[in-house]
């Protein structure tokens, strides 16, 4: 049988993260969805709450999608915050190196002292290990939703250095398209 355990590495950190245990999957699908799925909704609106067909539909530059992202953020006051990361981080185990020395530490079993040793000075990695967590947890919700806004906005960043790259070229050479 194929283990269920999945391993990332983020900053020179081994993350062991096991899936959530049926019945507490379900609850924290259902917190997330209560508590950010409004928000999500209008991420994947379209501009003047018209719905788009498709999550590739979408447009990231829209008043929908910035507003969507503003909901999304204001829903959680710091020590919710925190609950969240310590349900979300419950079957992760940190591996690191010091010197000669292996370090691990399990957050379900000490959760402070794990988010000490592993994330000061980089509190920025502990968003890439939230989404690590959830595609463990909820694979179908990143291979579907997730990625198309992610390839969409790829698209919005890729046609905008397009334009840029055009047009510092044509000033370095001299012409303008007008």
């Amino acid at each position: 049988m194929e283990s269920r355990e999945k391993k990332i590495v983020i900053d020179g950190t081994t993350f062991q993260v096991a899936p959530f245990m049926a019945v507490e999957g379900l609850r924290l699908k259902a917190h997330l969805v209560s508590t950010f799925g409004p928000a999500i909704g209008e991420l994947l609106g379209g501009i003047d709450g018209t719905k788009v067909k498709s999550v590739l539909d979408m447009n990231p530059a829209s008043v929908s999608f910035s507003s969507g992202l503003e909901k999304l953020f204001q829903k959680l006051d710091e020590d919710s915050f925190i609950a969240l990361i310590k349900r979300l981080f419950t079957n992760v185990i940190a591996t690191w190196k010091e010197g000669e020395k292996n370090h691990t530490i399990a957050f379900g079993n000490d959760f402070d002292t794990a988010m000490e040793l592993v994330f000061v000075g980089k509190l920025f990695s502990i968003y890439e290990l939230i989404v690590f967590v959830l595609k463990v947890n909820y694979p179908d919700f990143f291979s579907k939703v997730v990625s198309g806004i992610g390839k969409r906005i790829q698209q919005t960043l890729t046609s905008g250095k397009g334009e840029a790259t055009q047009q510092n070229e044509s000033e370095k050479s001299g012409t303008s398209e007008s």
